[in-house]
């Protein structure tokens, strides 16, 4: 990331310097330059300046789509990023509802195992006590499966892309 800001910002410094260049290139002469009798030493001057321009100016090219590509593929991986965020979130807010639902049932489970407890202790066993006792530890056993399978389909999400991975790589590999 730091790489990219660093490339974005010398990129950006060589083009304000040739715009800036360029503008001065681009003006008019404030007053009339006398014609200069020319020489070996100036044409070759000449001639050395403008292959350090061309020369700077291919870079400059490159570096433009060096930056481009390094800007696409930060574009990507953000998306890539997003996009699990937004997974991760959703699973996160699933597992939030189940866990509201199961201290639901053990709530009325512990109520059901009191009330048990207390017929039994007071020496009266009623039917109806029991069959709630029984129906709320079910109702918990089926929660805690959910929870347990949400689980497993997060773990099997996460594995996925690595499974893809290698039977890719084996596949090129062949």
């Amino acid at each position: 990331m730091q790489d990219i800001e660093l490339h974005e910002g010398r990129l950006v410094a060589a083009l304000r310097r040739l715009e800036v260049a360029a503008t001065q290139l681009a003006r008019p002469p404030l007053a009339p330059v006398p014609p200069i009798a020319a020489d070996a030493t100036g044409t070759a001057e000449i001639a050395r300046l403008t292959g350090l321009f061309e020369e700077a100016r291919d870079q400059n090219s490159q570096l433009t789509e060096r930056l481009a590509t390094l800007r696409e593929r930060h574009q990507s991986g953000l998306a890539t990023l997003e996009a699990r965020v937004t997974a991760l979130t959703g699973q996160i807010d699933a597992q939030g509802l189940e866990m509201q639902r199961l201290r639901t049932v053990n709530v009325q489970l512990r109520e059901a195992m009191r009330a048990l407890r207390d017929g039994l202790s007071a020496g009266v066993s009623d039917p109806a006590q029991i069959n709630r006792a029984l129906q709320a530890e079910v109702e918990a056993l089926h929660v805690t499966r959910q929870i347990e399978t949400a689980e497993l389909d997060q773990l099997l999400a996460a594995l996925e892309p690595l499974l893809l991975e290698g039977a890719a790589t084996e596949g090129s590999d062949a």
